[in-house]
């Protein structure tokens, strides 16, 4: 088995999530990560027990394949290099992604591509089915969210304060994957939320950590400097990059996300909490269209910025949808079992060799 990453290190959170799930597998069948940059070969070897190979060119990656019995690779993204590794037709090419989001990006045309495609649940088939003309729905599988299976620990100092999140995403790489909220309302949201008797967290996403030249990391500036301003005067305020975001959740009370991973993620492991959406676009009948969720929560945007403090007391004290939000968990995830969505994950490799496996005996490739 091969878990295959062809980028650089400040990509490796794809990875990173994968790999309790990956080390479960291993358990029933070896894997072995396999890696074509050596920065974040070097990064890996401290996050994984599992096996590290380096294959920085295109011939030794031929080669490795050529020496090995490699039944499957999995991808946790859509790299450019994923295709070096795919034109080797004795491999199953299963592709997992990093998350489950509403994104444009989670519907690339590049899934037909892959002999397999691990989906979470229905909602994402059926943004696949949709969206990619001509798409195999034999190719999709739902596995759940199996990064979402671990145990995950409270990492912030105590506090008596209700604890808000504050997680946007990046700004992706075109307008219409842009769905970060930083550079149109992000200081209007920490500047409000620092007048509240709240502890504030902001938890940007990887990819704005060191960016230099944009509107986004101009407003991630400001908004650092607004936290530490307020620390100074003994805020209590944190600045995370570090913290695991999962274990984060576990103090959070209300969360704010962007559409993303981010805000699915919390809904699945803490339904009973607070979460508000942004809306950077100020169309909420759109966001509705491209998230279901967004019809049950509270949108934060440009016309309702200046009622976030009402917006986050009622999300507070608890939400009046709490069913609708368990229906939707269910809809985007399945239904919520200890450890389940990792069991399918490894079942659905198994089946996937077995169907290759019986393929091969026929005599088809």
């Amino acid at each position: 088995m091969i878990a295959y990453f062809g980028d650089r290190p400040d990509y490796l959170y794809q990875l990173q999530q994968w790999l309790s799930a990956l080390e479960s597998l291993n358990e029933q069948r070896p894997v072995v990560i396999v890696l074509r940059n050596n920065d974040s070969f070097s990064a890996l070897q401290s996050m994984t027990s599992l096996p590290l190979v380096l294959a920085e060119t295109q011939p030794d990656l031929v080669d490795l394949y050529a020496g090995g019995d490699y039944k499957l690779a999995i991808y946790v993204n859509n790299s450019m290099r994923n295709f070096q590794s795919m034109a080797d037709p004795s491999i199953i090419h299963v592709h997992v992604d990093h998350g489950e989001s509403d994104k444009t990006s989670s519907i690339s045309n590049q899934l037909k591509a892959y002999d397999k495609v691990f989906v979470a649940g229905t909602a994402a088939k059926e943004r696949c089915l949709q969206a990619l003309w001509g798409f195999d729905e034999s190719q999709l599988v739902s596995i759940g969210r199996p990064p979402l299976d671990g145990i995950f620990r409270s990492s912030l100092p105590v506090d008596g304060r209700p604890t808000v999140v504050y997680a946007p995403t990046w700004q992706g790489e075109n307008d219409a994957n842009n769905y970060t909220s930083v550079d149109v309302l992000g200081e209007q949201i920490v500047s409000s939320l620092l007048t509240m008797q709240v502890r504030v967290v902001y938890r940007p996403h990887p990819r704005m950590v060191g960016m230099s030249d944009s509107a986004v990391a101009a407003a991630d500036r400001s908004i650092r400097l607004m936290i530490d301003a307020s620390n100074i005067r003994g805020g209590g305020h944190v600045i995370s990059t570090d913290l695991n975001i999962l274990d984060l959740f576990v103090d959070t009370d209300l969360l704010i996300a962007d559409i993303s991973s981010v805000g699915l993620d919390f809904l699945y492991l803490h339904t009973e909490k607070g979460l508000l959406l942004t809306d950077r676009r100020n169309d909420q009948a759109r966001l509705q269209d491209i998230s279901p969720i967004a019809a049950e929560l509270g949108t934060v945007s440009s016309s309702s910025i200046r009622h976030l403090p009402r917006l986050v007391d009622e999300a507070l004290q608890g939400s009046a949808s709490q069913e609708a939000r368990m229906v939707l968990r269910d809809h985007y995830f399945g239904v919520k079992t200890a450890g389940g969505s990792t069991g399918r994950f490894v079942e659905a490799i198994s089946e996937a060799i077995r169907e290759r496996d019986v393929r091969d005996g026929d005599g088809h490739r």
